[in-house]
């Protein structure tokens, strides 16, 4: 990646591990921009698969595994993902069965085997991981003719939260992430062919500046908590809230993702990405 050290990308991803596993409970309510995008990049995959092994990677509360059952019918799923507590919530929710289980795993070192899975699915998920590693690791356990199926928020997320804080302090308070170049070129490297990429802003909206941040904090997705609110007092965040409100549209305070759908190959021969 060329704008996020590894050693800062990890020590982000244990601590996103961690507040997720926290907000396990109230994810699913904090997430609809998220599920409507996991509802799309579902309805974009191919009908056929060449197996019947199918992986929903950083899976969270497992909300697309009924959608993902009826779309492929014979396909037997794992769901991945990080934080053992989101899948515990997955478990109490009803979301699990004989053809949806579940596995805790970092998506950078999948114990799978290699060329096992037809399908690997991926929502909102992949963003706190290295594209080149987390590409190698896809394209390793795709079998050949495997699909990816990958919706990922890109750098330029979240904006208008950035710039109402650059109006206060100098401090980040939205994660860095992946852009769509840092993607491309991963992808390329790990030899999948891309079928479909498009990329899009997808604007959210909220009635004021506490229930979006809570809404983003308790996603776990893209923003780093408030550390300076605490510290600095009500002026600062007073600020903060007045600068946002130049954004603000008839719907509400916008918050916009910059999203990545893409529908990858992995060929059945090697000459045939070229």
């Amino acid at each position: 990646m060329t704008s996020i050290s590894i050693t800062t990308l990890l020590s982000r991803k244990r601590a996103v591990g961690e507040r997720f596993g926290r907000a396990a409970a109230s994810y699913d309510a904090n997430v609809s921009i998220q599920t409507a995008c996991g509802t799309f990049l579902v309805m974009m995959g191919p009908s056929e698969l060449v197996g019947d092994r199918a992986v929903d990677l950083g899976c969270a509360t497992a909300s697309q595994a009924q959608a993902q059952q009826i779309r492929w019918r014979r396909s037997r799923w794992l769901g991945v993902d990080l934080s053992p507590d989101m899948l515990e919530q997955a478990r109490k929710l009803g979301r699990t069965g004989k053809n949806y289980q579940l596995l805790c795993a970092d998506a950078e070192r999948l114990p799978l085997a290699t060329a096992s899975q037809a399908l690997v699915f991926s929502s909102f998920a992949l963003q706190w991981c290295r594209p080149q590693r987390v590409a190698a690791e896809v394209a390793r356990v795709l079998m050949p003719g495997g699909t990816l199926m990958l919706c990922v928020p890109l750098a330029g997320s979240l904006q208008e939260l950035a710039d109402s804080w650059a109006v206060v302090d100098d401090h980040p308070h939205v994660n860095p992430l992946p852009t769509v170049g840092d993607w491309q070129r991963a992808f390329t490297d790990a030899g999948l062919k891309r079928l479909i990429w498009r990329t899009g802003a997808i604007p959210d909206h909220y009635p004021d500046v506490k229930s979006l941040t809570r809404s983003l904090q308790g996603s776990g997705v893209g923003h780093i908590p408030n550390r300076a609110h605490g510290l600095t007092g009500k002026s600062t965040w007073a600020a903060m809230t007045k600068a946002y409100e130049r954004y603000r549209q008839d719907e509400g305070l916008p918050v916009t993702w910059q999203v990545l759908f893409a529908h990858l190959h992995k060929p059945l021969l090697q000459d045939e990405y070229h």
